[in-house]
């Protein structure tokens, strides 16, 4: 049994190496050309894999780049505490933790993955915003999504602006600006 285990542990240690190479090598790509033209092929000779090992852990070239966001925004709700902060403060973190991961904004500037990008902050400000939401005096349930498509969208779009000005911005200036200006959803 326990060589099972241990044979089991090597597997798993095998496909998260392979599926940290893979996702490295297509931020790497992202970084120096289009999602569009980004084949396979030459993520898996980036990555230095089989392509049998890049359709072993992902069905598509799209999933590397959800494996990507999920990733960071993943390690970015490990590192604050959500439940003890307000909207404001949250907004603050993001943008901390961008200024910390500015390989990331890549994927906010390749016209194929912004759609993606915004779908993936609408993902997460659900899941961590929705009691807030709730909480507004504005919010009317039945409205729900479409309060989460505008913050979304204008989260993203927000971002996508101070990542094209280098993040000259203050990162408590833009935190401040995104609460207000999404404060009409947020009251």
């Amino acid at each position: 049994m326990i060589e099972k285990e241990n044979m089991e542990k090597k597997l798993n240690a095998g496909r998260v190496r392979s599926m940290d190479l893979i996702t490295t090598a297509m931020f790497e790509l992202l970084e120096i050309m289009p999602f569009s033209q980004i084949s396979v092929t030459e993520v898996c000779e980036k990555a230095g894999v089989a392509r049998k090992t890049f359709y072993r852990n992902f069905p598509t070239k799209t999933a590397v780049v959800e494996q990507l966001v999920d990733r960071v925004f993943y390690e970015f709700m490990q590192k604050y505490d959500f439940k003890k902060s307000g909207a404001r403060q949250i907004y603050l973190y993001w943008y901390e933790y961008i200024l910390c991961t500015r390989e990331f904004s890549a994927i906010f500037f390749d016209p194929d993955l912004y759609e993606f990008i915004t779908d993936k902050i609408r993902e997460f400000v659900e899941v961590e915003l929705i009691e807030t939401l709730h909480r507004s005096v504005s919010f009317d349930p039945l409205l729900a999504d479409y309060y989460l498509k505008f913050a979304a969208a204008g989260i993203a779009s927000i971002m996508r602006e101070w990542m094209k000005n280098d993040c000259q911005t203050p990162a408590k200036t833009m935190a401040a600006l995104t609460s207000r200006l999404l404060s009409g959803i947020l009251l």
